[in-house]
């Protein structure tokens, strides 16, 4: 289940990224979601470890730093408000999981 939730958001931070990049031509957003992808795809394979929970909760912490940012300045709900709801559930699911 939650290697599932893992790769489905990797998916969703890939697609923004490409979406960012098309919108805006913003290399940084291509990057970063590139890089987000490959971190969760990296927590997925690793499977239920240590390891993936930490690499999961901190993609998710610094996606909520960046995306809480980025809707405090700008007031723009897209992409920020599903990308920290995302993240926010990233950290429930992989707390639930690790405490078990």
């Amino acid at each position: 289940m939650l290697r599932s939730y893992y790769l489905v958001f990797a998916l969703v931070s890939l697609i923004g990224g490409l979406l960012g990049f098309v919108r805006a031509k913003s290399r940084p957003s291509l990057v970063a979601g590139a890089v987000t992808c490959g971190l969760l795809l990296v927590a997925a394979v690793l499977g239920p470890s240590r390891p993936a929970y930490i690499l999961a909760l901190l993609v998710s912490v610094l996606l909520i730093a960046h995306f809480g940012r980025s809707y405090a300045v700008k007031r723009r709900a897209m992409p920020a408000i599903p990308m920290i709801a995302l993240s926010v559930l990233c950290i429930a699911l992989t707390l639930l999981a690790w405490s078990r």
